[in-house]
């Protein structure tokens, strides 16, 4: 079965229990796929291939098999560096560092998250940056800082 469009997200879904549900556990880069082959629970082969590209998936995203089913995708927890920055400053220095490292990341509620990368890591302890690392599953897949298009390529 092809699925094409998200129902919604089994958060915004009041009636919940009224459903069978079908997990199917991905990784968070998964859900930046145009076109995913996945597995249920129930061992019953899907594929997605979102008819709007514009709409994208995300830990918890439903699909409506029929009026009594969902397949529910679950991001499988990843290993990430949560960064608090000390104030604004700091904020615009580590996701400066950040981007020149070219990390994808997300940025929420005063921290930066990013996968976990050794060199970061260092990078941190040795700045001696607020840190922690921990598993965490993303709601969504990490981003590229493009504040501006610019590039490392040099014309002659």
């Amino acid at each position: 079965m092809i699925l094409t469009k998200v129902y919604k997200n089994v958060k915004d879904i009041p009636d919940l229990d009224s459903y069978h549900i079908e997990r199917v556990m991905v990784k968070s880069d998964d859900l930046l796929k145009s076109i995913l082959r996945v597995t249920s629970d129930h061992h019953h082969d899907y594929g997605i291939r979102l008819e709007d590209e514009r709409e994208g998936l995300e830990n918890g995203s439903a699909f409506l098999l029929d009026e009594h089913d969902l397949l529910v995708l679950e991001v499988i927890p990843d290993e990430v560096i949560v960064i608090t920055p000390k104030d604004i400053d700091d904020m615009g220095k580590k996701a400066h560092m950040l981007g020149n490292l070219h990390k994808p990341v997300t940025i929420a509620h005063g921290k930066i998250t990013l996968l976990y990368d050794e060199v970061v890591k260092k990078t941190l302890e040795k700045e001696g940056a607020d840190y922690v690392v921990e598993k965490m599953a993303l709601d969504s897949p990490m981003q590229y800082l493009n504040l501006s298009a610019h590039s490392h390529h040099h014309h002659d």
